[in-house]
């Protein structure tokens, strides 16, 4: 089976279909793109499903310099794994 790491935003993208945290960092505009990013670097991954526990951290990288897997962000942070079925 194949894993991805997803950044926080894809992550509540996939769970949640959430992207409401991002209006906190991003113009409307840049909102709007991102939305389209995740929602893009999403499909292109389906069918995933979460292969992580946030009680024991196992499949959490807690800070990752990696680019999320999912919509590409460059940006460092948290991570969590993911698994095509």
């Amino acid at each position: 089976m194949e894993s991805f790491w997803l950044c926080d935003d894809c992550l509540f993208g996939a769970a949640y279909e959430d992207y409401s945290t991002l209006s906190l960092y991003y113009s409307p505009d840049e909102t709007e793109q991102r939305i389209a990013a995740i929602h893009r670097g999403l499909v292109r991954l389906l069918p995933i499903s979460a292969d992580f526990d946030p009680e024991t951290g196992w499949g959490i990288r807690s800070f990752s310099p990696l680019p999320c897997d999912g919509c590409g962000s460059p940006l460092h942070g948290q991570r969590h794994r993911y698994t095509r079925l």
